[in-house]
């Protein structure tokens, strides 16, 4: 019998040992505790991330440790009303002031066991920090409610854009024409040209609103992703580019295309935009333009290719910023406003647009959208 009974002392302890051991290799920290809430053993990383020392720590009961500072009401919830109930319970949040470390928000994890040996019951508390991950989801959450808030604004100032900018610029455009037809007999040829700048400068105004009311509501206008068809896309962005294609004598050609999840408008207008600067930035000759797509992991990799005059590769990020123009407007035509509106479009879907070039050898854009399925 006496050799029995030390038979089972040393399973136990060797049990003890063992659980000892894991107890200490987990990174969480980690609480054994007794039927009477009684500490028995803690972790090292317990002792290292709540600053407390194990002559402090074991045999306490654990609302007292720390100067009472585990003497949470939610966690009293957990340990005394569910956990009694359930012998289990994952990811309970508890948020607590620590005099010594300050703010902590923690997931409790806890079960009961029972010892074979001795029959009684243990639990076991393990504690994940989730702190930095709350902040974060704190910051995150704070940045959607600020881009809420400044996209209101940018929808307030779209519709002050397309009405109270724009008509005084009518009444100064149809005043100062108005001038010029009624006094046309008695104003000198440089009256005339003013009243041409200023009406060539009020023209340009309108254009340049317009362009960025286009560009602001690509967020606030903007549809639904649904399954898009990209032979199909192109194929109605050549459609709407017939005239400069014919002007030009440009030849434009794709590969088979993919069907993604997308604003099927707005990928119209990014193709539309891509196609058009390569005819319009073209070279001597006649205009070429490729298009393609390869498969990247959860991405596809498009590419709008051409022979034009290329793209100096200093330039190569500026070119996406809004109203940035590498010529000027008596060069090439336009608001300087097109990439900037690509980019915004490729980013709402989720995506990257880059190019590369060389001064007179022509530009390959690149853009790549999430395969229809893939997270976004």
């Amino acid at each position: 019998m006496e050799y029995k009974k030390k038979t089972q002392d040393s399973e136990i302890q060797d049990s003890l040992e063992y659980a000892e051991g894991i107890i200490n290799t987990v990174r969480e920290p980690l609480l054994v505790l007794n039927g009477g809430l009684r500490v028995i053993s803690a972790s090292r990383s317990f002792y290292r991330i709540f600053k407390v020392k194990p002559e402090d720590t074991e045999k306490q009961h654990i609302y007292d440790l720390g100067s009472r500072q585990w003497d949470i009401p939610k966690l009293r919830e957990l340990l005394e009303n569910i956990l009694p109930k359930t012998a289990s319970f994952d990811d309970f949040e508890v948020e607590h002031i620590f005099p010594d470390i300050g703010r902590r928000v923690m997931l409790l994890n806890a079960r009961e066991i029972y010892q074979k040996a001795t029959r009684a019951k243990l639990i076991l508390l393990a504690i994940e920090d989730i702190t930095e991950r709350k902040l974060t989801e704190e910051t995150l959450a704070r940045q959607a409610k600020e881009l809420i808030r400044s996209n209101t604004e940018l929808e307030r100032f779209a519709f002050v854009a397309s009405h109270d900018l724009q008509e005084p610029l009518r009444m100064v455009s149809s005043y100062m024409q108005l001038l010029e037809t009624r006094y046309k007999d008695k104003l000198d040829s440089d009256a005339h040209e003013f009243i041409g700048f200023a009406v060539d400068g009020v023209n340009w105004m309108q254009t340049l609103i317009n362009a960025l009311l286009t560009y602001s509501q690509l967020g606030t206008k903007a549809k639904e992703f649904e399954l898009t068809d990209c032979d199909k896309v192109v194929t109605r962005a050549l459609l709407n580019l017939q005239v400069a294609i014919q002007e030009h004598n440009a030849k434009v050609t794709h590969g088979p295309l993919v069907t993604v999840m997308a604003d099927s408008s707005q990928l119209e207008q990014l193709f539309q935009n891509l196609i058009g600067n390569a005819i319009k930035f073209k070279a001597k000759g006649q205009p070429f333009v490729h298009i393609a797509v390869e498969e990247k992991g959860d991405d596809w990799v498009f590419s709008v290719k051409d022979n034009g005059i290329g793209i100096d590769p200093k330039s190569s990020e500026h070119i996406f910023e809004i109203f940035q123009r590498l010529h000027s407007r008596e060069a090439y035509p336009g608001t300087g406003i097109g990439l900037a509106i690509c980019k915004k479009i490729v980013e709402r879907h989720g995506g990257e647009i880059w190019v590369e070039s060389k001064p007179g050898e022509g530009s390959t854009f690149y853009f790549t959208l999430k395969k229809a399925g893939a997270n976004i």
